[in-house]
């Protein structure tokens, strides 16, 4: 199975969003310092979380990113939500063999115990915070 950093670089970079709350927008090259990846991949980044306003930009010499609201009203369920595209369980990416009677049967037999599986994933993280994370910095 194919896994994404894309959720922990999201809860890094807004971790350093949340921490400098009240200062000003913070640009993609201090973030993309902190997180020790490429602004462009910052950008591409906020630019999904701003679709869920989790994120503010400001543009110009001056601009960046701030959390579009409190880290408190930020779950890590909302950031997974915004910034992972597909379900965590993904099937055959070509379809298998019909006339096999395990791949025929095979996405019926999975699809309730791994919805079950994200449900919980979800309930999970909507457990905590974006401000609990921060805090645990402390």
């Amino acid at each position: 199975m194919l896994s994404s950093s894309r959720f922990i670089v999201a809860i890094h970079a807004l971790s350093v969003l949340a921490r400098s709350a009240g200062k000003g927008p913070v640009c993609s090259n201090a973030i993309a310092s902190s997180v020790h990846t490429n602004p462009v991949v910052i950008r591409r980044l906020m630019s999904e979380l701003e679709k869920s306003a989790i994120v503010k930009s400001t543009a110009g010499r001056t601009g960046g990113f701030e959390l579009g609201r409190p880290a408190l009203n930020i779950s890590l369920a909302d950031v997974y939500s915004a910034v992972e595209d597909e379900t965590v369980f993904r099937m055959h990416k070509m379809d298998p063999n019909a006339e096999c009677p395990v791949a025929a049967q095979l996405k019926n037999v999975l699809s309730k115990p791994l919805r079950a599986a994200e449900d919980a994933m979800t309930l999970a993280l909507g457990k905590t915070s974006l401000d609990d994370v921060v805090r645990a910095f402390a």
